[in-house]
């Protein structure tokens, strides 16, 4: 009889439509499911309330009074989130939490005995302690009182507890570090290849210290013998040592506006690794052998001991190839021009063979006495950057093509193009515009390759292109060799820099061991590490800058022009030109209806319609604090503000 109860329990579960998913938030108080189908099903308010976006369930699909497709939660499976930042608010003698999380619109409610006495407004970092799931009221305790909006650096402070950045170093990194010197790095020079003779430069930002790269080249009568030299961090730290395993647990060095978090420690990063003019530093060496087209035709790998002869700035070396100066030794500059035709020809052979994105306009920021921004300016990009753009990119192409033949699990960058959501809607529109283009071809490297070359060469094909590069999917780590459809290259890896990346120092240590024949596989848990560890980091940077933008134009009433830089069914993204601020405009405040054309990402109304890169008249409309979000409105008279962006 219990056996039968359990066959009818069992089969009535099956009749019901149950199935797993994911809680995803929205502005309002209802939800979605995630289905690990891949399907989204509404999450009504009343269900919401007893979840948090990212908690895993199960639901039953059934239908509203209005015959629409529903969620109704069965059963809660798990939670990630167990701490999170927020805002501290007191509604008379009742005390609560708006919490800063994407999707989440409820409060916390903070029990007296768990409230540290954080005050109104005050930013915090809480724990929860109870889970909205079984009764529908949430509450959390507060850990730490981080500051007030008004506080000097609170975006930085605030955005790094937010996203959990190490900042200080273990008393045991200090003592390993009190056994490292300069007479370590002599040591271990001893047995390697002694390079120093060669008159190896760098080129990097004037204030940089952490100089991960330098460079060497000669003519040769079939091209050139390029030489690059990666510092070797991992020669000098010891395996499974405290400042290894602190390393990879930060996985990159953090780049705030005026700020710098470092991943390795200053005495390692800016010292007895870093590639200093006139000092003895140890290196991996990547020979390659470069024929006159730009072609790498074979390359060689050595551990080596190296002098960098010359610390140039991007400045120094571009100011150099307009005006030669008399500063520099008349014995480096035969290989500077050698080296600028060097990179020509490698730039030349990827943008036949590969693909090369098209620079981009970026920008940086400048901040005030009180950190906050002073001015927004553009990013000027130098001969210098594209030697060692081209330089660094040709290396790690060479270490992917030597992880690949050696068939060991590592750490390769893999880039799968399109989003696998967007491919047959792209692929649709191409094979309507493009009476050449083969069916499907997209979706594999050479044609997608080849569709993205077609696309680029002409003004014409441009809105085919912008709907293509709009809709790539992110890069991810793999363990195996994996094509790069972004670049065009059937393997890539990032290898250039083990000062800044962990996964880069991993390699490092990797490439060692294959060079004393021994075969050390990455464990591919570490990949999952690093991409969280990462995207934590680009995620911190992000919020402190975009805290900073939103103050910046608060005050401006100015008339900007902008491109349109993403379009959805309810309106489009935008890019100032001027300071690269994003923001968004709802069709909501405009006139007249509009429909949205996903397939080529235009809406139209009868009076108007908005594109990819077309350029608008904006202002601002407010800024939502809370979410830190921009909201521009459209000025009147487009036409004037497209004729005066012309």
């Amino acid at each position: 009889m219990l056996n039968q109860l359990k066959q009818l329990k069992q089969d009535i579960k099956e009749s019901r439509n149950l199935m797993e998913g994911t809680v995803k938030g929205s502005p309002n108080k209802f939800g979605f499911v995630s289905l690990d189908s891949g399907k989204d099903v509404y999450l009504p308010a009343e269900e919401m309330e007893k979840v948090l976006p990212g908690d895993r369930i199960e639901v039953e699909i059934i239908k509203d009074k209005k015959n629409k497709k529903v969620a109704k939660i069965e059963r809660f499976i798990s939670s990630p989130t167990k701490y999170f930042c927020g805002k501290y608010i007191t509604k008379g003698k009742t005390h609560f939490i708006e919490p800063d999380i994407a999707g989440m619109n409820r409060w916390f409610f903070v029990p007296p005995q768990k409230r540290k006495n954080a005050q109104n407004k005050d930013l915090v970092k809480c724990r929860i302690t109870q889970h909205p799931f079984k009764t529908g009221n949430a509450q959390a305790a507060v850990l730490e009182v981080i500051g007030q909006d008004h506080d000097m650096g609170i975006e930085f402070n605030y955005a790094s507890k937010k996203h959990d950045i190490r900042k200080t170093w273990p008393a045991e990194i200090e003592q390993e570090l009190a056994q490292l010197s300069d007479s370590t790095i002599e040591t271990l020079a001893g047995s390697r290849i002694d390079l120093s003779a060669l008159s190896f430069i760098t080129i990097d930002a004037h204030s940089t210290v952490d100089i991960d790269d330098a460079i060497y080249v000669e003519k040769t009568d079939g091209g050139w013998k390029l030489s690059v030299a990666i510092a070797d961090p991992s020669a000098v730290i010891p395996k499974g040592s405290e400042i290894e395993k602190e390393a990879l647990k930060r996985a990159s060095s953090l780049y705030f506006p005026g700020q710098h978090i470092s991943m390795l420690p200053e005495k390692i990063a800016g010292d007895l690794c870093s590639l200093k003019e006139g000092s003895l530093r140890l290196a991996k060496v990547v020979q390659m052998d470069v024929n006159k087209a730009g072609d790498i035709l074979d390359y060689h790998i050595v551990e080596a001991a190296i002098k960098s002869h010359k610390k140039f700035s991007y400045s120094e070396l571009s100011h150099h190839y307009e005006t030669p100066s008399a500063e520099i030794s008349s014995s480096l500059k035969p290989m500077l021009i050698e080296l600028k035709q060097l990179t020509s020809a490698l730039l030349s052979s990827r943008q036949k063979n590969a693909l090369v994105q098209a620079d981009r306009k970026e920008f940086y920021i400048e901040l005030d006495e009180q950190q906050k921004i002073s001015d927004i300016k553009t990013k000027t990009t130098t001969p210098a950057h594209k030697i060692v753009e081209e330089t660094m990119v040709a290396t790690n192409r060479c270490i992917a093509d030597f992880l690949a033949k050696h068939a060991v699990p590592s750490i390769f960058v893999r880039h799968q193009g399109l989003r696998s959501d967007r491919l047959e809607a792209v692929d649709k529109v191409l094979t309507e515009s493009l009476p050449d283009y083969p069916a499907h071809a997209i979706s594999e490297l050479n044609g997608f390759i080849n569709t993205v070359q077609t696309v680029s060469q002409s003004d014409e094909l441009k809105p085919l292109h912008l709907l293509i590069s709009r809709q790539l999917d992110k890069s991810s780590l793999a363990s195996e060799a994996s094509p790069h459809f972004g670049m065009g290259l059937q393997q890539y890896t990032t290898f250039t820099s083990p000062l800044r990346k962990a996964q880069d120092y991993l390699i490092h240590r990797q490439i060692s061991a294959l060079l004393k024949g021994k075969k050390e596989a990455i464990d591919s848990t570490r990949l999952t590490k690093f991409s969280e560890a990462t995207q934590a980091i680009r995620n911190a940077v992000n919020d402190a800058e975009q805290w900073l933008k939103c103050q910046f134009i608060a005050k401006k009433l100015d008339v900007f022009q902008a491109s349109v830089l993403r379009v959805f069914s309810t309106g489009f993204q935008v890019k100032l030109i001027d300071n690269g601020i994003e923001g968004f405009v709802s069709t909501k405040e405009m006139e007249g209806k509009y429909s949205f054309n996903q397939e080529r990402m235009i809406i139209t109304s009868k009076g108007q319609s908005f594109e990819l890169d077309q350029i608008v008249s904006v202002q601002l409309k407010q800024v939502d604090w809370s979410r830190k979000q921009i909201q521009f409105a459209l000025v009147a008279n487009q036409t004037e503000g497209i004729s005066a962006a012309k």
